[in-house]
């Protein structure tokens, strides 16, 4: 299979239907600055392009291991702090080797906290705590707290 940015982006539930017009039609809707819409925009291809380098690194070397954290945003309001979903997802690891891979990666959804941290088996820790297929939460459009939306992007760059 090709790792390219564009193959897997199809392939990942959330990227093949995202868009940079969808995002921005977004965030327009919701009374975005320009500003914020470009910093925003700009830390959107950021996020996506860590995770598309993950989700290469996983399909070309199935030994690999992915475990879940959440990224924190040091000023946000405690308000729009990670969801209960992300919460639990923290620390959950997933194998390259699984049979359902794309299924189970982050990001579920646009404004999701959850991120991705490649480990070897060596750094897996003594007891694993796997993602199960069940508990893994759907890939969907955007995150429940909508925390990104009301977040002053343009201050913080």
């Amino acid at each position: 299979m090709q790792t390219d940015d564009k193959t897997l982006s199809n392939i990942h539930p959330l990227f093949s239907r995202l868009s940079g017009e969808v995002i921005w039609l977004l965030m327009e809707e919701h009374d975005a600055s320009s500003e914020d819409i470009n910093v925003f925009m700009d830390n959107v291809m950021a996020w996506r392009s860590a995770h598309l380098q993950n989700m290469r690194r996983l399909f070309e070397n199935k030994e690999l291991y992915l475990q879940i954290t959440v990224d924190r945003v040091g000023d946000i309001p405690a308000d729009q702090e990670a969801c209960i979903t992300c919460e639990k997802l923290s620390g959950k690891i997933i194998p390259a080797s699984h049979p359902d891979l794309i299924s189970l990666l982050p990001p579920y959804s646009l404004g999701c906290r959850c991120r991705g941290k490649i480990i070897t088996k060596a750094e897996l820790p003594e007891s694993p705590d796997y993602l199960p297929l069940e508990d893994c939460p759907k890939h969907s459009f955007m995150c429940s707290t909508g925390w990104f939306l009301n977040y002053s992007w343009a201050d913080k760059k």
